[in-house]
C-alpha cells in the first residue's frame, strides 16, 4: 500500500525565540529502504512502525517501534528498513540545541531511548493538526515535550519506581486471564522489550515467572483457606485452563494440587 511523506517546514518567525528553533517535521512512511546523507541540522528521530537500522559512525543499532534517537549535525548516517519501517523526525537548530542535546547525551555517546511508544500517537495527532500559522509551535512544542521525558536526571531512581508502580499494578490485577507481558506495556507505555528488561533487572526474574509466581502463591492460600474445586481455584487465580494449572503448580510446588490439597487438610473436590 503507497504512503504518502509527510513534510512540514517551519518559516521564520520575527517573535521565535531564539534559544532553539524547529526547522521542519517530517513523516517517512513510503518508499523507506535506506535513507543516507550528513545533517546540517540537529534532529530528532522516532520510529513509529517496523523495525530497521540505524548506522552511524560505523556502528550498527537495531530500531524498533518506539526507539526514540538524536543525529547531530555533520554525522553521516544512514537508516535501512527491515520490516515496514516508518518513522518521524523534527529537525532544529539555536544556540540552544546542543545545550539540549547535552542534557540527554552525555559526553557524546550515542544513546537508543526505549521504551516511547506512547509518544507515537501524540506525534501523529502533532502533525495531523500542523499548518503554516501552528507548525512553529507544534513542531518545538513535540521535541521539548518528548525531550522532557527522556530527562532524568536519577535514571537508577526513576526506572526502579516505575518498576514499583507496575509491580503494584500486577499484585492487583494478577487474576485477570487477560494481564500479560504486552498488554502491561500497553497500560505503562512501554515496548515488550523494554519493560521485559526492566522487569529483570530490577526483580531478577522474567515477567512470567513473576506473574506465576503470584498466581500459584494465591492458589496455595486459597486451597488452604476454604472450600474449593482445584478448577474454581484456577479459574480464580487466572489461569483459564485448569489442566494447565495443574502441571504449572506441580512443577512450581512439587506435588499436584489434589496432592497439595490433602497435605493440607482442606475438604476441596477435583
Amino acid at each position: 500500500m503507497q504512503r504518502d511523506n509527510i513534510c512540514k517546514f517551519v518559516p521564520s518567525f520575527q517573535n521565535a525565540p531564539i534559544d532553539v528553533n524547529t526547522v521542519n517535521f517530517v513523516l517517512e512512511s513510503s518508499d523507506v529502504g535506506e535513507k543516507e546523507g550528513i545533517r546540517s541540522v540537529y534532529s530528532l528521530f522516532l520510529i513509529t512502525r517496523g523495525s530497521g537500522e540505524l548506522v552511524l559512525d560505523d556502528r550498527h543499532y537495531d530500531l524498533e517501534k518506539g526507539n526514540l534517537f538524536f543525529i547531530l549535525p555533520s554525522a553521516r548516517y544512514s537508516i535501512r528498513a527491515k520490516q515496514d519501517l516508518e518513522y518521524a523526525y523534527v529537525s532544529f537548530l539555536g544556540v540552544g540545541a546542543p545545550i539540549l542535546v547535552q542534557r540527554l547525551i552525555k559526553n557524546g555517546v550515542m544513546k537508543i531511548f526505549e521504551g516511547t511508544d506512547g509518544l507515537i500517537a501524540y506525534w501523529k495527532q502533532a502533525l495531523a493538526h500542523a499548518h503554516p500559522k501552528n507548525i512553529d509551535l507544534i513542531s518545538k512544542g513535540v521535541l521539548e515535550y518528548s525531550t522532557a521525558l527522556l530527562i532524568d536526571d536519577v535514571p537508577q531512581e526513576s526506572a526502579t519506581k516505575s518498576v514499583v508502580r507496575i509491580e503494584q499494578y500486577i499484585r492487583r490485577n494478577f487474576t485477570l486471564p487477560g494481564i500479560r507481558l504486552h498488554s502491561v506495556a500497553k497500560q505503562f507505555g512501554y515496548s515488550e522489550k523494554y519493560l521485559s528488561k526492566l522487569f529483570l533487572r530490577h526483580t531478577g526474574m522474567h515477567f512470567g515467572e513473576y506473574l506465576t509466581n503470584l498466581r500459584i502463591n494465591a492458589a496455595c492460600g486459597l486451597m488452604q483457606e476454604r472450600q474449593s474445586s482445584v478448577k474454581e481455584v484456577a479459574f480464580a487465580c487466572g489461569f483459564t485452563d485448569p489442566l494447565y494449572f495443574s502441571k504449572v503448580f506441580k512443577v512450581k510446588m512439587g506435588v499436584t494440587p489434589s496432592a497439595f490439597l490433602q497435605e493440607s487438610g482442606a475438604n476441596i473436590f477435583e
